[in-house]
């Protein structure tokens, strides 16, 4: 026969996030806090509050980051030991974390502006070594291609593909980003690629990690680019063009 129990307390039917706030905050917070800085010393809430405040709009089912304050905060707020920081915040928060372009002119005198959001990348890495989803010292296979990302933002460039957007150079292993570069959608792939391809290595061996096998298209094949993908793993495979 069930046991029925009768609650005096407030019920909140995501009473699981609390648990899964207080891992993010022991096993994360102190990394985030290390790559990104301190946002304040006094008060204030910390980008590893920030980010444990973003994810619950996810992991609640919600789907803009305004439900956080809207529908989120009286169940979120249930726990005293936890720190959930409103929508204007993590916007606020979001905004301090941009970094501004970098641009490139091409031989033929346009320019392309590339977003190399190097702290990001380096919190990408840290993050997974941190949580034991990359290990340090072993060797990984790794792959790199442009994505191409349909928007109507106001700095969207038209792609050759036929629509406005950015161009991001993503690189991952197995099922896990770990770098990623955007790019003005107008920019052709083999442009300045060598250079996101030396920060997304460099980045990654500062943490140990080594690749053993880097695997791109077409894309990837010149001299350059092939040269410092040469330098930085023990094999490599590209897709000729064979035009």
């Amino acid at each position: 026969m069930a046991k029925v129990n009768i609650k005096f307390g407030k019920i909140t039917p995501f009473g699981v996030i609390f648990p899964v706030r207080r891992l993010f905050s022991r096993y994360m917070g102190h990394v985030i806090d290390n790559v990104l800085g301190l946002r304040c010393t006094s008060f204030g809430y910390q980008y590893s509050e920030i980010f444990g405040s973003l994810s619950s709009v996810y992991f609640c089912g919600g789907d803009c980051v305004e439900d956080v304050t809207s529908h989120l905060m009286p169940h979120l707020s249930l726990d005293p030991t936890l720190r959930t920081c409103s929508s204007d915040t993590i916007l606020r928060g979001i905004s301090e974390l941009a970094t501004a372009n970098t641009t490139y002119t091409s031989d033929t005198g346009r320019s392309y502006d590339f977003n190399t959001a190097p702290k990001l990348n380096s919190l990408l890495v840290k993050a997974l070594t941190s949580t034991g989803q990359l290990l340090a010292g072993k060797s990984y296979d790794l792959d790199f291609d442009h994505q191409f990302i349909e928007t109507e933002k106001y700095d969207a460039k038209m792609t050759y593909k036929k629509f406005t957007g950015y161009s991001p150079g993503v690189a991952v292993i197995g099922d896990l980003i770990v770098g990623i570069e955007n790019h003005d959608g107008n920019a052709n792939v083999r442009f300045h690629q060598q250079d996101t391809l030396e920060r997304i290595f460099s980045n990654l061996e500062q943490n140990g990690i080594h690749i053993r096998r880097a695997r791109m298209d077409c894309g990837s094949c010149s001299r350059k680019i092939v040269e410092t993908i040469e330098r930085h793993s023990e094999h490599f495979y590209i897709r000729a063009n064979c035009k």
